[in-house]
């Protein structure tokens, strides 16, 4: 009996809206619903319009920064990597564009890149870790001396220094070099140009790729940050250039930071995207040189902008 009461009250409150509404729409109210339609979309229009204008206006300042960095403070960077050979290596998925933008950079600067690595992504895969310390006990060389305690990754990454690079300049492609370099080619691990290698580097700049979504742990990079910890150990030196999003929760740079034994030995730079940060890659490679390392860009950067000895005393 309650239900039926129930459902009687509803229709005729149904029908009274109904009535009501046909007398307000011919009444006093007539067009109201249109008109606030109306305004909202005119308010709606003039938003967006606001915000155009503001992401034009965003577009113009970013442009006259990196347009300042690249003019006025042109030649800033000549001669600090004169005579040095660099490999660059690029992470899986790194964006080619950013690798080309600091290959530019350090060629400004005086420095030469001698071999480009592109990594692959099976070389960091779980599933192959097994092939990848195989390859590691296979290939090691008479003259390379692992420390106590390294991982397979720290291994694998002075593998590969001893293949590309060296802890001084002027050290030539050997027979043991050539073996290591077919291996790892070999096991389609990484891949390089030019191949044969020509020349064997002193300093290595590593690109670092935005992270994935959904963004990864900071643990799924030990592997990753324990192969550039390799890589520093067999070199004179490593930069790992990114951008702003490595440098945030889920990327490569930000794991790095968060490893303190790394950053004792590696520098990274997280606006390697912007002419300012390209600059700042050269600084802080000619820094490796003087057996320093640092931190720098705009994320949670602990050595700020740049190394010390090109900032202003001020700064």
């Amino acid at each position: 009996m309650i239900d039926f009461r129930y459902h009687i009250v509803s229709i005729v409150a149904i029908f009274f809206a109904l009535g009501a509404g046909v007398v307000l729409g011919a009444g006093p109210l007539k067009g109201t619903g249109s008109e606030l339609v109306a305004a909202q979309a005119d308010k709606d229009r003039q938003q967006l319009a606001d915000a155009r204008a503001e992401l034009v206006q965003v577009k113009a300042l970013d442009k006259y920064r990196d347009d300042y960095v690249a003019k006025v403070t042109a030649g800033l960077t000549d001669g600090k990597l004169n005579n040095k050979k660099i490999t660059l290596v690029t992470m899986p998925s790194a964006d080619s564009d950013l690798s080309d933008s600091v290959q530019s950079e350090l060629e400004k600067a005086g420095g030469t890149v001698s071999t480009k690595v592109s990594l692959d992504s099976k070389l960091f895969d779980t599933g192959q870790r097994q092939l990848v310390e195989t390859l590691v006990q296979q290939l090691v060389t008479p003259d390379l001396d692992f420390p106590p305690n390294s991982t397979t990754y720290q291994r694998a990454g002075l593998l590969l220094a001893r293949g590309v690079a060296a802890k001084e300049e002027g050290k030539s492609v050997d027979a043991d070099s050539t073996k290591v370099i077919s291996g790892l080619t070999g096991a389609k691990l990484l891949s390089l140009k030019p191949s044969p290698v020509k020349d064997r580097s002193s300093l290595i700049v590593l690109v670092a790729a935005d992270p994935p979504s959904p963004a990864p742990d900071t643990s799924s990079y030990t592997d990753a940050v324990d192969f550039i910890k390799g890589l520093d150990m067999g070199s004179g030196g490593v930069v790992v250039a990114g951008t702003p999003a490595s440098a945030g929760d889920g990327g490569l740079v930000k794991a790095l930071r968060s490893d303190s034994d790394a950053t004792k030995i590696v520098s990274s730079v997280d606006v390697a995207d912007l002419p300012a940060g390209q600059m700042t890659v050269v600084f802080a490679l000619a820094e490796q040189v003087t057996g320093k390392a640092g931190q720098y860009g705009a994320i949670n950067a602990k050595n700020g902008v740049a190394p010390a000895a090109v900032q202003t005393k001020d700064n």
